[in-house]
C-alpha cells in the first residue's frame, strides 16, 4: 500500500505542487470577487449583511456622475501608462542593449523606488510642488512667473506623481524582454543591409512586445484603482475610482453601493483592457510584415 501511495505521489507530483498556489488564488482572489458580486446584488442592514437580492444598487450607481468618474480614472490610467511607456522603452532599450559596464549599477538605481514607501514619495513631491517649493523657485528665478503657482490639488500634480511612481513598473518588464533578445539577430539584420528603423520595427519591437504588453497592463490596471495619490494630491476634491470606493466603504459605510460601483468600474476596465490588447496585437502583427 505504501508503494502504491508513492507511485500516486510521483504520478501526481505536478498537481500537489500547484495545489497550494491554487488554494491561495481561491482564498484571496476568487472568494473575495464572489463576495463583492453578492454584495452588489443584495440589500442588507446591520444585522443581516445579505438580506435580499436586488438590482437597485446598480440602478442607483448607473448615473452620469458615476460613469464620468470611471472615465476619468480610465483617462488617468491611460495617460500614466502611455507616458511611462514613452519614457521607459528608450531607457530599457539602452540599458539592455547598449550599456555594458555599469548595467548593474543602473539596475540598482531603478530598484531604489521599490524600497521607498509610496507615502514618502508623495510627501516628497509636496515639498517640490508647493508654493515655496523647488519648481516655483526655479520658475521665478528664470522669470517665467511673477508669483508662485499653486500646483497642488490639481490634475497636473496627480498625473506627474502617478508617472513618477509607476515608471519603474514599466521599465522592468520591458528591460527583461529586451535582454532576452539574441544580439546575433540584430547583427544579422545590419549585415543584410537593413537600417536601424527596419531592424527596430521588424526585429526588436516584435521580440520585446511581450514586455511592453506586461508593463503597460501592470501600470494601467494598478493606476486605475489608485487611491493614495489622487486623495493626497487632489485634496479630496478630484474624485477617481479608488477615492470613491474608499468613500463608499469607509466613510459612507454603504458596502452594497460600493460593491456595485466596483463591478461597474471593473467591467469598463475589462472592456478597455480588451481594446488595448487588440491594439498591441495589431501593432505586433504590423511590425512583423516586411516592407
Amino acid at each position: 500500500m505504501f508503494e502504491e501511495f508513492k507511485k500516486l505521489i510521483k504520478a501526481q507530483a505536478y498537481f500537489f505542487l500547484v495545489t497550494p498556489a491554487a488554494l491561495w488564488q481561491i482564498a484571496f482572489l476568487v472568494l473575495p470577487i464572489l463576495f463583492v458580486i453578492i454584495l452588489s446584488l443584495s440589500a442588507g442592514d446591520d444585522t443581516h449583511l445579505v438580506a435580499s437580492f436586488t438590482l437597485d444598487n446598480f440602478r442607483e450607481i448607473f448615473q452620469i456622475s458615476q460613469i464620468s468618474i470611471v472615465v476619468r480614472s480610465l483617462m488617468l490610467a491611460s495617460v500614466t501608462a502611455i507616458a511611462s511607456l514613452i519614457i521607459a522603452y528608450p531607457v530599457a532599450y539602452f540599458l539592455a542593449l547598449h550599456i555594458k559596464k555599469f548595467k548593474f549599477f543602473f539596475l540598482f538605481l531603478l530598484t531604489i523606488p521599490f524600497l521607498i514607501n509610496v507615502l514618502v514619495q508623495v510627501y516628497a513631491w509636496f515639498f517640490i510642488l508647493e508654493k515655496n517649493g523647488l519648481i516655483n523657485h526655479v520658475l521665478m528665478f528664470l522669470g517665467l512667473v511673477k508669483k508662485p503657482v499653486n500646483f497642488l490639488n490639481s490634475y497636473f500634480a496627480i498625473y506627474l506623481v502617478m508617472f513618477h511612481v509607476y515608471l519603474p513598473f514599466m521599465i522592468m518588464p520591458i528591460y527583461s524582454a529586451l535582454e532576452k533578445i539574441d544580439v546575433r539577430l540584430i547583427e544579422a539584420s545590419y549585415d543584410l543591409g537593413a537600417n536601424f528603423r527596419k531592424t527596430f520595427f521588424h526585429i526588436i519591437l516584435p521580440l520585446s512586445m511581450s514586455g511592453v504588453r506586461a508593463g503597460f497592463f501592470l501600470v494601467y490596471v494598478v493606476s486605475f484603482g489608485e487611491c493614495v495619490i489622487p486623495s493626497l494630491l487632489g485634496g479630496m476634491k478630484l474624485f477617481f475610482v479608488g477615492t470613491l470606493i474608499s468613500e463608499y466603504f469607509f466613510i459612507g459605510k454603504d458596502w452594497h453601493l460600493g460593491a456595485a460601483f466596483i463591478c461597474l468600474s471593473c467591467s469598463l476596465l475589462f472592456v478597455s483592457a480588451i481594446m488595448y490588447n487588440w491594439l498591441f496585437t495589431r501593432i505586433t502583427m504590423e511590425s512583423k510584415i516586411i516592407r
